[in-house]
């Protein structure tokens, strides 16, 4: 039985939904990259995961579908627009589906912790990533 994929109950242009759906996975990118280790990716993606994964639909629908953007530069360059990225992706829910923020902020923040949480004991660098994309998320 195949099924019919639901359509978005947030009318988001391919532009935003590419936003919002890249904040959120960058957002992960950054706390693996703050303390990076090749096994220790594998678990990391995984944990990733399991925030979205208990996200309402609605927000679930944010969140997949398409290609992320993937920023390039140096580790500074790509950080920062990463942490752009999270800052546009707020205010485009906060104008087209206010509803829904406050779940995304959660759900990307969840998401962050729990791959800082994914390879042993948080680290003084991934606490300080976390700090950023929470200053982020806040607008």
């Amino acid at each position: 039985m195949t099924q019919t994929p639901q359509q978005p109950t947030v009318s988001l242009t391919d532009d935003e939904q590419k936003v919002v759906r890249s904040a959120a996975l960058r957002a992960g990118a950054l706390v693996a990259q703050a303390e990076p280790g090749f096994f220790d990716t594998f678990k990391e993606s995984f944990a990733a995961s399991k925030a979205v994964k208990a996200a309402s639909p609605e927000v679930q629908q944010l969140l997949v579908g398409g290609l992320p953007e993937m920023p390039s530069g140096s580790k500074d360059e790509i950080a920062a627009r990463s942490l752009e990225l999270l800052r546009n992706a707020v205010g485009i829910l906060r104008q087209k589906a206010p509803q829904l923020i406050d779940e995304y902020q959660r759900v990307v923040l969840q998401s962050a912790k729990d791959v800082a949480a994914a390879a042993d004991d948080t680290s003084q660098r991934e606490t300080a990533v976390i700090a950023d994309i929470e200053r982020a998320l806040a607008g």
